[in-house]
């Protein structure tokens, strides 16, 4: 097993080490999507990163358990569902299926296990019932809302005081105790199936579905949580407040990992804003190749536009032309992939990956020596192999 990798810790707000607790097996999370629509590229974002990461710990010998939950019920659905004249339920696993088929054609394939949040209600229930027993939460009016005032590091994920955080009150309701609590549960009926609970008919809240995934499958600890940086507050904070205050064991995560926003036309991708180029509508016009290198091109903490999709054809097309002049899948020099590497090691950083490939198979083209230019090549190739693009194949 490599070591060396380095990762950018939200909580810390540094690069640390990437040190899983249970070595060679990592335990990771990351927040799936609302399936409110069909999937957009601004959600391809956060999940390629993700796919290119987890191949890439594959690489480094570590062996990874990556878990995805997918929000099938929620408020937005359900009006979503309403607007197509659909039934809830079915207008979700008709959007399930389309998101599950999407990560296909874009070669997302290293999830180990997909969990919709509506198979996990009665878990949701049960931690809800320990949060009350504990005192961390408490009911108004048939809700269930967490007591921030109980949970002494709120803001730490999120880099906000007390003071920031109270310029950032969380659903402002008159039933509340504090700016900050949210709800754990909700007596509105938000779809067809809904639940019986101890405080009467209702469905849960956003931030209680993750905590109902992860604690049963993951355990109290793990060592990844991963998601898009909009999540960090108010979301990740209550997932962790929740899930510790239920365990008692500190920290919930060991890194915490989010890339940041792709904007469009200078907004953010959002369905909020109906400006979002879907995935379906994306591979009309560029494969998933090409997607892939131009959402990699930009490193996954600054933010990315689509602009880069022209360039990344250019740049497949160009590396391609060189790769099938060495057709043979052969093996590099022991040390042909130590620069490639070295770029992915500090804190991921797949652009420098990217050029190095690209400088590599254009060294491999100008080679005199066969030999050393098939190295080359095979080197360049199985690093964009690690990446999940297959030059052999892109055409």
């Amino acid at each position: 097993m490599k070591g060396g990798l380095s990762l950018y810790n939200t909580m810390s707000g540094r690069k640390e080490r990437f040190l899983p607790r249970d070595p060679p097996h990592v335990a990771m999370f990351v927040c799936g999507p609302t399936v409110q629509s069909e999937m957009h590229v601004g959600h391809a974002r956060t999940y390629i990163f993700f796919d290119a990461l987890v191949r890439y710990l594959g690489h480094l010998g570590y062996d990874v358990f990556y878990l995805m939950n997918i929000t099938d019920i929620d408020e937005k659905v359900s009006l979503a569902a309403s607007r197509a004249g659909e039934d809830p339920l079915a207008y979700s696993r008709r959007m399930t299926a389309s998101l599950l088929d999407d990560l296909r054609l874009l070669n997302i394939t290293q999830v180990s296990r997909f969990e919709l949040v509506s198979s996990h209600v009665e878990e949701m229930i049960r931690q809800i019932t320990s949060l009350l027993d504990k005192k961390f939460a408490y009911q108004a009016d048939g809700w269930v809302y967490f007591d921030t005032t109980k949970f002494g590091h709120l803001g730490r994920l999120s880099h906000q005081s007390k003071q920031d955080l109270a310029l950032r009150p969380i659903e402002l309701s008159l039933r509340k105790r504090n700016l900050n609590d949210f709800a754990l549960w909700r007596p509105e009926i938000i779809i067809e199936g809904r639940w019986k609970s101890p405080w009467g008919v209702g469905s849960p809240g956003w931030h209680i579905q993750d905590t109902a995934i992860t604690i049963p499958i993951l355990g109290p600890q793990y060592d990844l949580h991963g998601g898009a940086y909009e999540l960090i507050y108010p979301h990740h904070e209550a997932e962790i407040a929740q899930a510790e205050s239920i365990t008692g064991v500190r920290p919930l995560v060991k890194y915490w990992v989010h890339t940041n926003l792709l904007r469009t036309e200078g907004l953010k991708m959002s369905n909020s804003l109906g400006n979002v180029v879907t995935v379906k509508e994306a591979l009309r016009s560029w494969s998933a190749d090409e997607i892939r290198v131009a959402l990699l091109s930009i490193h996954y903490r600054k933010e990315a536009g689509l602009t880069g999709l022209g360039a990344a054809r250019r740049k497949l097309r160009g590396m391609w032309r060189i790769a099938k002049r060495f057709p043979e899948k052969e093996s590099g020099d022991a040390h042909s992939l130590v620069q490639f590497e070295r770029a992915l090691n500090d804190d991921f950083d797949s652009p420098a990956a990217l050029e190095w490939a690209e400088r590599t198979l254009k060294a491999a083209a100008k080679e005199p020596n066969q030999k050393k230019a098939r190295g080359l090549a095979a080197s360049a190739m199985a690093g964009m192999r690690i990446l999940g693009v297959d030059l052999l194949e892109y055409a």
